[in-house]
């Protein structure tokens, strides 16, 4: 991010906050890895309502095969209204910065294909996104291990776009 933009990146360190920490504020994007096994108590429900409500976005990543019963149970406590949508290519998020050509991913180890979701302000696609989901898919992995051959590159190049795609959305919306 720091080569591609003016973003201030911290490199050193990372920020683990609850989602009804204060301090989640402060941060436009947020992230969560496995969110399969996600169990917010109640004040963590309002926090993460409160902070898409005001602006925030939140990445889910790390998931796979039965792990989204509990997403979308949880999501439901965040957001009752709310529902998942299918995302499609033509969506803003993936022309945010680098042209993504297709969605056609496949999670690293499990070879599952991949599906991206989204929840919309009022379930609509032509509204703010809040959150995205990146189902039976595995990001961060390509991103982690990028450096080290564990993964091609091009696969890892792709979840790279992505990742960038995703915060200058939500930078810029």
């Amino acid at each position: 991010m720091s080569t591609l933009s003016t973003a201030r990146v911290r490199l050193g360190s990372s920020n683990i906050l609850t989602l009804d920490d204060r301090e989640l504020g402060k941060y436009p994007v947020a992230y969560m890895a496995e969110p399969g096994f996600w169990r917010p108590n109640d004040k963590e429900v309002l926090g993460l309502r409160s902070y898409l409500a005001k602006g925030g976005f939140i990445i889910f990543d790390d998931f796979a095969g039965q792990h989204w019963l509990n997403f979308e149970s949880q999501m439901r406590r965040v957001l009752p209204n709310a529902r998942a949508i299918p995302m499609e290519l033509t969506h803003p998020v993936f022309d945010a910065f680098y042209k993504v050509k297709t969605l056609a991913y496949t999670h690293p180890y499990y070879g599952l294909k991949s599906e991206f979701y989204g929840y919309f302000e009022d379930n609509d696609p032509k509204k703010r996104l809040l959150a995205i989901a990146n189902y039976n898919n595995d990001l961060s992995e390509m991103w982690e291990f990028s450096d080290v051959g564990m993964f091609p590159v091009d696969l890892s190049n792709e979840a790279y776009k992505l990742g960038v795609n995703y915060i200058i959305y939500a930078l810029t919306r």
